[in-house]
């Protein structure tokens, strides 16, 4: 291939099969090699369109967020659209959908990593980056429940309940990930909402 041809694939496409390797296996086990045989490219390509592999994934983590993280989300953030409850239940499914999607690798891509930051084969700034992640993810959920707060159960502050969600989130994508399938994860929501006064 010459040098005015290794860009020429699809990069969209490419950091979707990037992104599903990285969470397949794990920060740690997956290899330049690996990515180069996922992708079809050389790593001269690689390195090229993505940089190295902490850079492609934080491109990968990035890609993750926007197109698989905030349609969760969304479906939380509209008061108008619905009471808190509902609001919840819709976005735990949603989750759970994802968690156990069979074109999925299984799981959450953002707990998986967070689960190997104790690693000394995972970089500092891939560490930091996790916990930026999970930080940000908790403010949002605290501010959404903060505007919630009437719906929240007595004596529960936001924060309080956010953390509790996320808890149970990183459980359910532990669950998901060792073969447990929805109908499984189902029970856990009920759990959850029950929580919620009506």
């Amino acid at each position: 291939m010459s040098a005015g041809r290794r860009r020429s694939f699809d990069q969209e496409q490419a950091l979707e099969t990037a992104m599903k390797v990285l969470w397949r296996n794990g920060y740690a086990g997956t290899s330049i090699s690996d990515l180069t045989a996922a992708l079809g490219i050389n790593k001269p390509s690689l390195y090229a369109a993505f940089g190295n592999k902490e850079q492609l994934f934080q491109r990968a983590l990035k890609h993750y967020s926007e197109n698989l993280g905030r349609p969760h989300l969304e479906r939380l953030a509209q008061p108008e659209a619905a009471p808190l409850k509902q609001r919840l239940r819709a976005y735990l499914e949603s989750v759970a959908n994802m968690l156990t999607d069979p074109d999925l690798p299984g799981g959450c891509f953002i707990a998986q990593t967070t689960g190997e930051c104790q690693s000394d084969s995972v970089p500092d700034t891939t560490a930091k980056t996790m916990g930026k992640v999970n930080a940000e993810t908790l403010d949002a959920l605290t501010t959404q429940f903060t505007r919630d707060k009437a719906s929240l159960p007595p004596g529960t502050s936001p924060g309080q309940f956010a953390l509790y969600l996320l808890a149970q989130l990183f459980g359910m994508s532990m669950l998901a990930r060792n073969g447990m399938g929805y109908s499984d994860l189902e029970s856990v929501i009920e759990l959850i909402h029950a929580n919620l006064p009506d």
